[in-house]
């Protein structure tokens, strides 16, 4: 009895990390936390295994963002002015826009395709693989073309292999991460907020520059790495080649397939979805429009801008690591994940009203200060909580793809928005004013429809 005791005291307190052992026996079973299991192999995840995945997760979001930051965010626009494409504000949304619409349906539809995909290399990883290289070269594409036609069909070829990597990987989450650890993962791939900064800083070395195309060599390859390391790190996906799928499926079958989720018995992953479309669209409006913001806005040339995308970038790096250090880990020992997205929206709305305030580089420091942690915040528990409300039958049928690329779509729509919203606003009013307010707002609206989510804490 004094030996049973002890057992379940230390149960009790282990860390959040820790392995569980191996009992046999109906007593260690019913000991087992349901929470703790891998659905990819039924048993807890070792202290390790946790620690490989989350590397390789924060790899995968800090190579992968700054490479997008380096080419898509940075050099992309400067590039459209220097081969002098007229109206260049109007063209980078154009550019933007038309590739944010291809992948907002692309990423839906390789997840949903990957659910069906046998291999001996499982289901996700072909596509990852795959994804790495084809990104790569369209990231890589941008500054070799000169109209804006061509460079909407490079970043479209990249969205092509960008989506392949992104909705399988993170589908990883779902399919193999124990649902106890999912906040601490979901940190790892909010890791994508401190590889925004990376990219800035890379980006000072080349803007402006008479090798500034070279920056487009280091984005293409940095991309095409953050998916192949991933596949390296993590131990590699149980095969899929003897997976059941039904032979009578008939074309119209596969086509229902990529449907929309059911709303019944989903109303939260809905909410989960409305919320990061309209975070995500309030965050990019401004975001990818901080170089224009620093040489329209408030009057600095091309090197000086570079200079000051330099020192933000540093800003960024080290509040995006803080929100992203502590968010997730809290989010998984609280069991909760709706607390530090209402923490996150507030810092964003703060951040967004310093550019109000103050039309200076100093508000622009406030900004990504504020903005940044705040982001970074919501980064960490974001993936882990559109993995929770994923339904259980979902789970049970192995579709979580289907659902985390309609997830990703949501995404996707909001960077799709954010930038025509601000390319139309400024081309109207001729000032960033009225994007800053109506970045506040959307933060607002996206906060509370998450928080009206009901059976996630």
């Amino acid at each position: 009895m004094l030996h049973l005791k002890c057992k379940f005291k230390i149960k009790k307190h282990w860390k959040l990390f820790a392995p569980m052992a191996n009992n046999s026996g109906s007593t260690a079973t019913a000991a087992i936390d349901p929470d703790t299991v891998s659905p990819e192999t039924g048993k807890p995840w070792s202290k390790s295994l946790v620690w490989r995945f989350l590397i390789a997760f924060i790899i995968y979001g800090v190579l992968n963002n700054a490479a997008f930051t380096l080419n898509g965010a940075v050099l992309l626009p400067q590039h459209i002015k220097d081969v002098g494409i007229g109206n260049p504000t109007a063209a980078y949304g154009i550019i933007t826009s038309v590739t944010s619409l291809v992948s907002l349906f692309v990423g839906y539809i390789w997840g949903t395709l990957s659910d069906k995909t046998r291999s001996r290399f499982g289901k996700r990883t072909p596509w990852i693989f795959v994804g790495s290289f084809v990104a790569g070269i369209g990231l890589y594409s941008l500054g070799i073309f000169e109209s804006t036609t061509s460079l909407t069909l490079a970043y479209i070829f990249n969205t092509l292999g960008q989506n392949a990597i992104q909705t399988p990987m993170y589908a990883f989450l779902a399919d193999r991460a124990p649902k106890n650890v999912r906040g601490t993962l979901s940190a790892g791939f909010g890791a994508t907020s401190v590889g925004a900064p990376v990219g800035q800083f890379i980006s000072s070395y080349f803007l402006g520059q008479s090798y500034q195309n070279v920056g487009f060599i280091v984005g293409g390859i940095l991309i095409a790495a953050s998916g192949l390391i991933v596949l390296i790190i993590t131990p590699r996906e149980k095969s899929s080649k003897d997976m059941v799928v039904p032979k009578e499926e008939s074309v119209l079958g596969v086509f229902a397939t990529l449907l929309p989720p059911k709303m019944t018995g989903a109303h939260d992953f809905y909410k989960a979805c409305a919320g990061r479309f309209l975070v995500m669209t309030s965050y990019t409006m401004i975001f990818q429009y901080l170089l224009y913001i620093l040489e329209n806005h408030i009057g600095l040339s091309t090197l000086a801008a570079a200079r000051a995308m330099n020192k933000l970038s540093i800003f960024t790096l080290v509040v995006s690591l803080i929100g992203l250090a502590f968010s997730g880990p809290i989010s998984d020992r609280l069991k909760a994940r709706k607390i530090p997205v209402a923490f996150g929206g507030l810092f964003m709305i703060i951040g967004t009203i310093s550019l109000l305030l103050f039309k200076s580089v100093n508000g622009v420091i406030g900004y990504v200060v504020l903005a940044g942690l705040g982001y970074g915040i919501y980064l960490a528990v974001d993936m882990a909580l559109n993995i929770d409300v994923i339904p259980e039958e979902a789970k049970l049928n192995k579709t979580t793809g289907k659902y985390v690329g309609f997830g990703n779509l949501t995404n996707t729509a909001g960077q799709m928005i954010a930038p025509a919203a601000t390319s139309m606003i400024v081309t109207a009013t001729g000032s960033y004013s009225l994007v800053f307010t109506g970045s506040i707002i959307t933060t607002i609206v996206g906060t509370l429809f998450i928080l009206w989510i009901k059976h996630v804490k």
